[in-house]
């Protein structure tokens, strides 16, 4: 394989749980009687930090975030037998592993939570660390993924980010290595594929290029 490390986004790429998401925030309108939004809505409101995703659909002086964080997560946990590895990833990442490359989960999510996903999806065991949050305010990701190269004494030239959103490489530009993006998570094809960045549709596509 061409690169000896892959830092993996989870929500979105390795996890396919973009409709569980919306499903959720539809679901915490509803309770305030507020329209529903459609996944091209969604994919137009997305963004980092996540307050501004929920800016654009509640009042957040009326609603604060404080309120709006554990709802989400409520909503979303009852939606969670619905949630899958995204397809073909489970088989990516066992051949990765066979192979000798480092994997590493680098995750703006609550780490408790994808740590819990990872092993009930069975996936655990085949990363060196999972690097996410300590909170749920859904930050950068770039700060944890420097200290991750320090600690772990990554070769930027050897090293590849794997993500779904603008942040993913805004994540990877910053560290100075490539960057994969996904189109079948929180960002939509046209919007990855205007920053001129590689895009794939599929693990499968991802497999030929790592």
């Amino acid at each position: 394989m061409k690169y000896k490390y892959i830092l993996w986004d989870w929500n979105g790429t390795l996890l396919d749980d973009v409709k569980a998401s919306l499903d959720a925030v539809n679901d915490m309108l509803e309770m305030y009687e507020k329209n529903k939004i459609t996944l091209e809505d969604y994919y137009s409101y997305v963004d980092t930090p996540i307050y501004k995703f929920y800016e654009k659909i509640f009042d957040l002086n009326t609603v604060p975030m404080s309120v709006i964080k554990p709802l989400f997560a409520r909503f979303y946990n009852n939606r969670k037998d619905g949630i899958n590895l995204a397809e073909n990833a489970e088989k990516l990442l066992v051949c990765c592993k066979e192979k000798g490359v480092k994997q590493y989960i680098l995750s703006a999510s609550h780490i408790d939570d994808v740590s819990m996903y990872a092993k009930s999806l069975g996936v655990y065991d085949l990363f060196e660390e999972i690097e996410a949050a300590k909170d749920y305010e859904a930050g950068s990701k770039i700060d944890r993924a420097k200290m991750l190269f320090e600690s772990e004494k990554i070769q930027k030239n050897e090293c590849v980010m794997v993500g779904d959103t603008l942040h993913d490489l805004e994540t990877a530009k910053a560290l100075g290595i490539d960057c994969i993006l996904y189109s079948k998570g929180h960002t939509d094809f046209e919007k990855l594929k205007a920053t001129g960045n590689v895009v794939c549709t599929s693990f499968d596509e991802i497999e030929k290029i790592i």
